[in-house]
C-alpha cells in the first residue's frame, strides 16, 4: 500500500473507517488523510462519552478516536483489506478490528487513528513527527479504545468482579459517596468474602489475576495514550468496561482487600486447579490505580504539584514538600517497569506527558541510536532547567553506550524504592553550571568531593540470575560484603554513632514525621530482626498497631536486611551492637510506623556504606549487574551544584564516571558549603564522561 507523505502545515494525519462485514471474512477498511485544522465552528469542549452524535462532530470531515493495544508477536500477522489492496497487520490487531466492525463503532463519520496503520512505519522520518504528535493526538481524541485482547482465562468473570469491586471504593469525600454507610458495606464485605471466598464468583479471582497480567499491562506506549485521553472504553472481546469503574475496581482491591486478596487467590487456585509462582502481579496492580488513574485524575485536573502530606504541613516549610506528579525520576521508573521493541521508544513513548517546556525541545529521532538517543534527553533536561538532578539517575551500566551522566532508560537495575520522593538540599541555593564538549559526550560542572567509600553492606541477589519467586529478590550475596579497612573504634561518642545510624537508615524522611519529631529516628533500634518477634510485640500493644502487626511477609525484608548486616562493621562497632531488639512498652505507633517504613525502604534500594572519614550512607545496589558493575571500595562521594544529593562517582585517568545518587549522612542539606567557607574542602571543576 502506498501512503502519501503527511503535511505538517496542515497538521494532517490518517484515520480509518471500518466497512460493514463482507462475503470473504476479512476486515475492509479505507485509510485517509484528514487535517486537524479542519474544524467546525462549534465550541471544543465536549462530554467524556465513548462516541459523539453526528451533531457534535468537531470537524468537517467528521470526529475521530484512538486506539490503544498491544501489537504483540511481529511474525504473527493477519490479512485485512484497506483502500482495496490486501495487507498484513498483527494479529492481536486484526481481533480487535473484527470485534470493532461486529460492534459498529467506527463505519461511518466518526473514524479511529491507529498506528500501525495511520503511520507509514517504513518511513523513519514520518515515524519521529507522528511520535512528536502523540500528546496532540490522544489529548485532541474524543475518546480512546483500549483493546485487551480476545476473550480467555474466564475474562469476563474478571470484569463482572470488578464491575461489583467499584460500588466499594472510597472516593475520599463523603459528598461523591453512592453507598451510604460505605465503611460498613465494606466490613460487611469482608465479612462476605472470609466466610465465602466465592461470594463474588467461583473462580473469579484467578480470573482477575490472569486478567492482569496481560501483555497489555506491560507496554511502554499505554502510558501516555491512557494518562492524556478524555473518555477510554475497555474492550476484551465482546465485553467491554468502562476505564473509571475498572479502576475503582482497583482501587477498592488496593484500599481495601490488599491483605485478603492473597488468601482468596489461594482458595481460587485450589479449586481452579491453578498454581503461580508469585501470585499476584502487583506490579500491574500499582500500575493501573496509580500510574494509570490516580495520576491521570491529577493531569486532568491540571494539578502542578503532589503534596506529599505530613503530619506538621503546618510548621517549616521543608514539610511543605511539592513535587511535580511526572518528574524525571517518575519517568523512569515508569520507562523500567514497561516494554518496548524500541530503545529509543523507552523515552520517546513518554513524551506526550513530559513537560511540554521540556518536550518541546526534543525532537524524536529514528536516525541516530539508542545510547546518543539518551545523551540528547539528558542534556537537553539540564539546559531546560538549568539543573543537574538527572544525574541521580545516571550510571554507566545500562548497555547503550550512552555518557555515565546521561540516564539510560533501558537499565532494568533502577529500584522503585528511590530517594526522589524526598526535598533534599545538598547543595543548597548554588546555581548549575554545565558544558559539553566531544559532540555532547563530555558534562563539565562544579562541585566539591567529600568523601571516600570505605566499605559496603551486602549486594541483593541479581535479578538476571534466574529468579522462581520474588521473595528470593530480597535475600542477599552472602560474599558480597566489603568491610571497611579502618578497624579500630572512632573518637565519636556511641550516642551520637547511634543517632548517626538512625538518620542513615531512615534517611530523614520529612512527609513521615510522627509527633515526637526529634527523637522519631531512635525507634529504628528497637525494631526486632526476628519477623514473628515483632509482629507478636506489635499485636499485643492492641487497638492503633493494626498497621505494624498486619506486616507479615512485608516485614521480612527488613528482617532478612537485619540479619544479614549484622556483623558489618561501623566505626568499630558490629551492627548488632546498635539494636535492642524490645519494643518498649511507652512506644508511640507513629515513631515505630515511620521508623520501619523509611528503613524497609532505604534498604530495599541501596547498599548501605561507610567513608573513611566514618560517615554512613547509602549507594545504589545494581541488582541487574554483576560483581563488576557496582559501586566499590575508593569510590567518592561528592556534592555537584545544582542537584539535590551527594553522587557517587569513580576517578579515571580523564575525570570521572558517574555511578548515580548517594545518601550521606551529614551533607544532605548544603553543609558542604559550610565545609567550603571553612577551608575543609574546595571546589573544582569536574568533567564526567
Amino acid at each position: 500500500m502506498e501512503y502519501t507523505p503527511l503535511r505538517e502545515d496542515l497538521d494532517e494525519i490518517r484515520v480509518i473507517t471500518i466497512l460493514p462485514t463482507s462475503a470473504d471474512g476479512l476486515v475492509h477498511c479505507t485509510i485517509e488523510v484528514v487535517s486537524l485544522t479542519d474544524r467546525n465552528e462549534r465550541g471544543e469542549n465536549h462530554e467524556a462519552t465513548e462516541a459523539p452524535a453526528p451533531s457534535q462532530y468537531r470537524f468537517k470531515w467528521g470526529d475521530y478516536a484512538c486506539l490503544s493495544y498491544t501489537w504483540g508477536d511481529p511474525t504473527k500477522t493477519a490479512s485485512i483489506i484497506a483502500n482495496s489492496v490486501q495487507i498484513q497487520v498483527p494479529t492481536n490487531l486484526e481481533a480487535c478490528l473484527q470485534t470493532m466492525q461486529n460492534r459498529s463503532m467506527f463505519g461511518a463519520r466518526f473514524k479511529v487513528w491507529i498506528d500501525a496503520i495511520s503511520i507509514n512505519q517504513r518511513d523513519t522520518a514520518e515515524r519521529g513527527l507522528q511520535v512528536g504528535k502523540m500528546r496532540e493526538l490522544y489529548t485532541v481524541a474524543w475518546s480512546v479504545v483500549i483493546w485487551l485482547g480476545a476473550e480467555c482465562s474466564d475474562s469476563q468473570k474478571a470484569i463482572d468482579l470488578l464491575e461489583k469491586l467499584s460500588r466499594y471504593y472510597d472516593h475520599g469525600d463523603k459528598d461523591e459517596r453512592n453507598i451510604p454507610n460505605l465503611n460498613l458495606e465494606i466490613e460487611a464485605l469482608r465479612s462476605s468474602l472470609k466466610n465465602d471466598p466465592e461470594y463474588l464468583g467461583r473462580g473469579s479471582w484467578v480470573a482477575l489475576r490472569e486478567f492482569l497480567s496481560r501483555p497489555y499491562w506491560d507496554r511502554l506506549w499505554i502510558i501516555q495514550e491512557v494518562l492524556i485521553s478524555a473518555s477510554k472504553t475497555v474492550l476484551c472481546g465482546s465485553r467491554s468496561i468502562n476505564w473509571d469503574i475498572l479502576c475503582k475496581g482497583i482501587g477498592t482491591i488496593h484500599q481495601s482487600l490488599f491483605v485478603m486478596k492473597n488468601d482468596l487467590l489461594d482458595h481460587d487456585q485450589k479449586v481452579c486447579e491453578k498454581t503461580y509462582l508469585e501470585p499476584w502481579s502487583t506490579k500491574n496492580l500499582h500500575r493501573v490505580l496509580k500510574d494509570l488513574w490516580l495520576l491521570g485524575e491529577e493531569l486532568k485536573q491540571k494539578s502542578n504539584s503532589i503534596y506529599l502530606p505530613s503530619k506538621r504541613a503546618d510548621s517549616h516549610p521543608r514539610f511543605q514538600f511539592h513535587r511535580k506528579p511526572l518528574d524525571i525520576h517518575r519517568l523512569l521508573e515508569i520507562s523500567k517497569q514497561s516494554l518496548g521493541s524500541d530503545a529509543r521508544d523507552r523515552f520517546y513513548g513518554l513524551l506526550a506527558i513530559v513537560e511540554p517546556e521540556f518536550a518541546s525541545q526534543i525532537r524524536p529521532s529514528y536516525a541516530i541510536d539508542a545510547g546518543a538517543a539518551f545523551n540528547m534527553v539528558a542534556k537537553t533536561h539540564i539546559q531546560t532547567y538549568n539543573s543537574l538532578e538527572i544525574l541521580r539517575e545516571a550510571n554507566p551500566w545500562g548497555g547503550n553506550d550512552s555518557a555515565s551522566w546521561a540516564p539510560d532508560w533501558t537499565w532494568q537495575g533502577r529500584n522503585r524504592f528511590k530517594m526522589h520522593l524526598v526535598p533534599y538540599n545538598a547543595s543548597g541555593s548554588t546555581p548549575s553550571s554545565a558544558r559539553f564538549l566531544d559532540q555532547d559526550k563530555t558534562l563539565i560542572c562544579s562541585g566539591v568531593i567529600i568523601d571516600k567509600i570505605d566499605g559496603l553492606g551486602l549486594r541483593r541477589r541479581e535479578a538476571r540470575g534466574g529468579v522462581n519467586h520474588a521473595a528470593e529478590l530480597w535475600e542477599f550475596k552472602a560474599d558480597t560484603m566489603v568491610q571497611p579497612q579502618a578497624t579500630s573504634r572512632s573518637e565519636i561518642e556511641m550516642e551520637q554513632l547511634k543517632l548517626n545510624l538512625c538518620r542513615a537508615l531512615t534517611r530523614d524522611r520529612p512527609w513521615e514525621i510522627p509527633n515526637n519529631e526529634s527523637t522519631w529516628h531512635l525507634a529504628v533500634l528497637n525494631l526486632p530482626a526476628d519477623e514473628d518477634t515483632a509482629l507478636k510485640e506489635f499485636s499485643a500493644r492492641g487497638p492503633g498497631w493494626e498497621y505494624l502487626a498486619s506486616e507479615r511477609n512485608y516485614y521480612q525484608r527488613w528482617s532478612l536486611w537485619r540479619k544479614a548486616h549484622a556483623e558489618f562493621m561501623i566505626c568499630g562497632h558490629r551492627l548488632d551492637e546498635f539494636f535492642m531488639d524490645h519494643v518498649p512498652d511507652d512506644a508511640l505507633h507513629d515513631d515505630y510506623s515511620a521508623a520501619y517504613n523509611a528503613a524497609k525502604g532505604s534498604s530495599q534500594a541501596q547498599r548501605l556504606v561507610v567513608t573513611e572519614k566514618n560517615r554512613i550512607g547509602w549507594v545504589t545496589d545494581n541488582n541487574d549487574g554483576g560483581a563488576e558493575d557496582q559501586v566499590m571500595r575508593g569510590d567518592l562521594f561528592c556534592v555537584v551544584f545544582g542537584c539535590s544529593t551527594p553522587i557517587v562517582i569513580r576517578p579515571n585517568p580523564n575525570g570521572f564516571v558517574v555511578l548515580g545518587e548517594g545518601y550521606l549522612q551529614g551533607v544532605m542539606e548544603g553543609e558542604a558549603l559550610q565545609m567550603v567557607e571553612d577551608g575543609e574542602l574546595c571546589i573544582q571543576d569536574l568533567k564526567f564522561y
